[in-house]
């Protein structure tokens, strides 16, 4: 039996997919991602978008409060499953939530062979001003995240990023 929250998240998930195309079981990542983003804008929402290596974690930060976090959580998860992207984790917390989806399974298993090592060595923090570290930080906070994790997720995105620049160049 579905929930009023289930019904309210069913729904604002197909007028969202509706508004972009009809059939919607098959639509790119880059379309849902570059509408989220107008709606996070027009929402006044604070939004990282971190390619990391178990996939693309999201973090939204609307200042709202938890019920609505998971609303928005739930609906936005909704969306890219129906779109067949898979969803492996979310996190929901008051004012912010974030979750991992994987619209290229593949690209995320060759991914996983590197050594966490090599991820590890990864570093971001000499790039990034005390101001910024520390509205990261209290982001991170809000998820459940310390300082270190979020920075870690932004330097393997600095990594991911390079990667997929350079297949780009020789594709």
């Amino acid at each position: 039996m579905q929930t009023n929250l289930d019904k309210i998240i069913e729904q604002t998930s197909d007028d969202f997919l509706k508004d972009i195309k009809e059939n919607f079981s098959n639509i790119d990542f880059g379309v849902i991602e570059d509408r989220l983003k107008a709606k996070y804008m027009q929402a006044g929402h604070s939004v990282m978008i971190l390619d990391g290596r178990r996939g693309i974690r999201i973090i939204v930060d609307h200042g709202g409060n938890e019920e609505q976090s998971e609303i928005n959580c739930k609906t936005e998860i909704k969306i890219f499953e129906k779109c067949g992207i898979k969803v492996t984790e979310h996190t929901i917390g008051k004012k912010v939530y974030s979750y991992v989806i994987q619209p290229e399974k593949e690209f995320y298993q060759e991914l996983e062979k590197i050594p966490d090592s090599v991820w590890i060595e990864m570093s971001v923090t000499r790039t990034i001003s005390q101001n910024i570290l520390g509205e990261i930080e209290k982001t991170a906070e809000n998820i459940g995240f310390t300082l270190e994790e979020i920075l870690q997720l932004m330097a393997e995105n600095t990594y991911i990023t390079d990667l997929r620049s350079k297949m780009k160049k020789s594709s």
